[in-house]
């Protein structure tokens, strides 16, 4: 899994949409990685913004990889618009391609939703949880290394404690 996901961080640098860009991170566990691209973020004069987001699931072999547009609005009622999703393959192939239509129009942001995520940080009402930025290669490929290295720990910390020996059924002579 983890050479798996080392290939994806390595080849996600040439995978489309955005070529040259800074991705951060939104979330992270130990199943999938969401992130946000900044440098390509445009403010549109009605104060909407348009970005694009990046899913990256552990594990999944059909379609690791999601990229997606945004549109949200960042005056009034929260609100965002799916422009468009790119599903890729775990070799970063374009496997699978939406684009929204005139009559897709705005959603109300569901709380505690990916949607509301998107739009807290689109809108800057919410700081980057987690200091990492680059290409998204390079952040997938750190998210890569933090998750092996947690993995690693824990099963360190299982077998430190599966040698343990427990004080309490120790009777003193």
């Amino acid at each position: 899994m983890l050479r798996f996901l080392a290939s994806v961080a390595a080849l996600a640098l040439g995978a489309t949409p955005a070529l040259a860009e800074t991705w951060h991170v939104m979330g992270a566990t130990p199943a999938e990685l969401l992130m946000m691209e900044t440098d390509s973020k445009v403010v549109h004069p009605n104060g909407n913004i348009t970005v694009w987001t990046s899913s990256l699931k552990v594990g999944e072999q059909d379609e690791p990889v999601v990229k997606a547009l945004w549109q949200v609005s960042c005056t009034g009622t929260p609100m965002i618009r799916p422009e468009m999703v790119v599903w890729f393959d775990s070799d970063l192939n374009s496997k699978e391609s939406w684009k929204a239509t005139k009559k897709d129009g705005f959603q109300p942001v569901v709380p505690g939703s990916r949607g509301e995520m998107t739009w807290q940080y689109a809108c800057g009402r919410k700081a980057w949880p987690i200091a990492i930025q680059g290409s998204f290669g390079e952040v997938a490929g750190a998210y890569t290394k933090s998750l092996a290295k947690l993995i690693a720990y824990a099963r360190n910390a299982d077998s430190a404690s599966d040698n343990a020996v427990d004080a309490s059924v120790i009777e003193p002579k």
